[in-house]
């Protein structure tokens, strides 16, 4: 019942027209601040219907709310990086960089739109770019997945070592995280380090929250360490026959080619930022 009035709400306000008394009517009694624009209670009503859009998670919905809010007042920082958190979650990390570059202007302080952005940018294969902004972010604020973000960024520049001093540092926050955890076997079987890799792997793997990809992350760490008749094993319990076999077949070629770049682009898609 609560979707379907948050939708309802979502819906009156996308048809508004922008001197609708509709949103102004919800906060009647908080006059614009001193050199505010005067729209920004307008735009504050469609922020909060937004932000219950986004968290009955319909994201298209949501991002609709915050661009609008946006555009009734452009010093609103809660549009700019509510927007951003939605676009990213539509997978439209163009888009969700620039809302978030939005809020940063507008408060350069907030660690969530500095991480978001820096997020954005990993996935738009800019990791150097990425840095400065989930740096300054932990430098706000420790989080277990800043450091898994650092590490993604490291690993996309090739830094392995540095990528995995990330994502331990990421797990004495958080000893049970499951990305820090699959990304670190991720970048240890890219380091050459087989053994060490399907060790975190399976540890991955067995941890509360894992699903198909961690299973097949592991069957891909063991194919690329050799051990092909366990990697199999893996993938025929959780694929159709066919699929199972491709797999397999996919891990010896990627070993028996020994291209580094080709195995850094397999393991590479299945990293994870959060």
């Amino acid at each position: 019942m609560a979707r379907i009035v948050s939708l309802a709400l979502a819906a009156a306000l996308l048809a508004s027209c922008a001197g609708d008394p509709f949103t102004a009517s919800i906060d009647p009694n908080r006059p614009p601040r001193a050199n505010e624009n005067p729209r920004a209670p307008q735009a504050e009503a469609v922020v909060r219907v937004a932000d219950s859009t986004a968290a009955a998670r319909d994201f298209a919905t949501a991002a609709s709310l915050y661009r609008r809010a946006h555009a009734i007042d452009a010093g609103n920082f809660h549009a700019a990086a509510g927007l951003g958190h939605s676009l990213a979650r539509l997978g439209a990390h163009e888009e969700a960089a620039a809302a978030y570059r939005a809020a940063v202007r507008l408060n350069g302080e907030d660690g969530d739109a500095l991480r978001g952005l820096g997020n954005a940018l990993i996935a738009m294969g800019q990791p150097a770019q990425a840095l400065p902004h989930l740096n300054k972010a932990l430098r706000l604020r420790e989080d277990a997945g800043i450091y898994g973000s650092l590490g993604v960024a490291h690993d996309r520049l090739a830094d392995h070592g540095a990528a995995q001093a990330y994502y331990r540092t990421g797990l004495d926050v958080a000893p049970d995280d499951l990305t820090l955890t699959s990304n670190l076997a991720l970048s240890l079987s890219l380091s050459g380090r087989h053994a060490d890799a399907i060790g975190a792997m399976r540890r991955a793997a067995a941890l509360p929250g894992a699903g198909l990809r961690h299973y097949m992350n592991l069957a891909l760490v063991l194919g690329l360490a050799g051990e092909i008749e366990a990697a199999a094993e893996i993938a025929r319990a959780h694929m159709d026959a066919g699929a199972a076999e491709a797999s397999v077949a996919y891990y010896e070629r990627l070993r028996a080619g020994g291209d580094a770049s080709a195995i850094a682009e397999a393991l590479g898609i299945h990293y994870a930022v959060r």
